[in-house]
């Protein structure tokens, strides 16, 4: 099954560039530099990746806990609340009705007319020129540095003052126009004009297209996990933005993944004595699993702190208490400040 050509696809304004890092000069209005940066459509997939002590277990496992994930800091009249996906299953829906794209592994971000949010609602400190001349209407997107790069993108939006170096490696891909009232057939075009009229290549529409059937889905999904992608995206063309939830957007991965709260440090054994063995973490619904596997040298000397939310991944759940099968750590969510970490506000100096 082949990628689709360029003219196949539906684009929105420019064409994301190539994977890797580009810098974007302040003040560029794109017209030099578009034809300069090299761009790849979604035939793109085909080319090669870019490159202290704790309680006992038992007794953590059990306990109820106090750590949660921080409630949203959005301002009244922000940007709608966002859309939030389902995982893809094979005939539980009509590809026919859906748009398909790149699953971007980056930091999402939502722009609610003046400032960026994070999917919190958290605000995120942004340098002045990169969201300069943008209008009123609310883009729901992702900060993305490339394919393989998503701690680059986590690093600059964590950071308490923006690093102009950093975010210039930066593009904001945006997906959807939140409070546009029509379909996702109808926000679609009017992505593309909005994006093209800011003239900003940083600023990029992500490219949509069609898929015949799951046959097709399945082999262009192994094309851009190959290439280094993080999966594919499916939005339903005949549905309005619907805030949460809902078989509207579904993500489409060879692997799950879920967050969970830390909640202590278990100690390790053997050639990890002396280090953390695994991190305890607390699931939404409450239960509470070890990660351990995926855990790197560094990570397990310098844990992330109690309170911190990580994601894990993982394949399928056991039949009778529900946990995640084979989980394993995969990352620590720095745009989710522990409990006590200081706010995000994009009003201070260094926006």
């Amino acid at each position: 099954m082949k990628i689709p050509a360029l003219h196949q696809v539906q684009r929105q304004a420019a064409p994301v560039p190539a994977v890797g890092r580009q810098h974007w000069p302040l003040g560029s209005k794109a017209r030099g530099w578009i034809g300069a940066v090299a761009l790849v459509c979604t035939a793109s997939a085909a080319q090669a990746p870019t490159a202290a002590p704790a309680a006992p277990a038992a007794a953590l496992l059990a306990a109820p806990d106090a750590f949660a994930p921080p409630k949203s800091a959005a301002a009244p009249g922000a940007a709608p609340a966002p859309a939030l996906a389902q995982s893809y299953q094979r005939g539980s829906v009509e590809l026919a009705h859906y748009w398909v794209s790149e699953k971007y592994d980056g930091v999402r971000a939502l722009w609610d007319g003046r400032r960026l949010l994070s999917r919190q609602g958290l605000p995120i400190r942004a340098p002045a020129w990169f969201t300069a001349g943008w209008p009123a209407t609310p883009m729901d997107g992702e900060l993305w540095a490339g394919r393989g790069r998503f701690a680059d993108a986590q690093s600059a939006v964590a950071q308490t003052v923006p690093v102009d170096t950093q975010w210039r490696t930066l593009r904001y891909m945006v997906f959807d126009l939140p409070a546009h009232p029509g379909s996702f057939d109808q926000r679609l075009p009017a992505l593309n004009a909005h994006i093209a009229g800011l003239h900003q290549p940083w600023v990029q529409a992500v490219a949509q297209w069609r898929v015949a059937g799951h046959d097709a889905l399945m082999a262009q999904l192994a094309r851009y996990e190959k290439a280094g992608a993080e999966g594919l995206m499916l939005r339903r063309g005949d549905a309005p933005h619907r805030a949460g939830r809902s078989g509207d957007l579904l993500k489409v991965k060879s692997f799950e993944d879920a967050e969970g709260v830390v909640v202590a440090h278990l100690p390790g054994q053997g050639k990890y004595a002396g280090q953390t063995g695994a991190l305890l973490v607390e699931l939404p619904d409450g239960q509470r699993l070890r990660l351990g596997s995926g855990l790197t040298d560094a990570l397990r000397r310098a844990p992330p702190p109690l309170g911190s939310t990580v994601t894990y991944r993982y394949n399928g759940l056991h039949a009778g208490s529900g946990l995640p099968r084979f989980a394993r750590f995969w990352r620590v969510r720095a745009d989710v400040p522990p409990p006590g970490a200081p706010a995000q506000d994009s009003s201070k100096k260094g926006r």
